[in-house]
């Protein structure tokens, strides 16, 4: 369990890390300079949601998948999420592709 809380404040200050640089691009270089990290902001946050979510339910047992607590609720709400905003693979998708292109224009340049 100690594993699990520990693991979750990581990825949790990740995910505040990349949320601050990447409003601070949209001020500085706008949307568009910012795509990337908005891209990975999408596909990592509803992953480590559902991630901390799932190691709460663990931590209750069969209580975690009860009405009693709001966890069953929640995990479901974090999957759905994830469709709705897209599903995972596009997001990565795009990001690889601006990846890919940077890295030739780079090359390039």
């Amino acid at each position: 369990m100690r594993d699990w809380i520990a693991e979750s404040r990581v990825r949790i200050e990740q995910l505040r890390l990349l949320v601050l640089k990447t409003a601070w691009l949209m001020d500085t270089v706008g949307n568009k300079g910012a795509q990337a990290e908005i891209h990975a902001i999408k596909i990592a946050t509803s992953a480590v949601v559902q991630w901390v979510v799932d190691k709460s339910i663990q931590v209750h047992g069969a209580a975690g998948l009860s009405q009693d607590f709001r966890l069953a609720s929640a995990y479901a709400n974090i999957r759905t999420l994830r469709f709705a905003d897209g599903p995972d693979e596009v997001h990565k998708n795009a990001l690889a592709r601006h990846e890919l292109r940077r890295q030739a224009d780079s090359r390039a340049g």
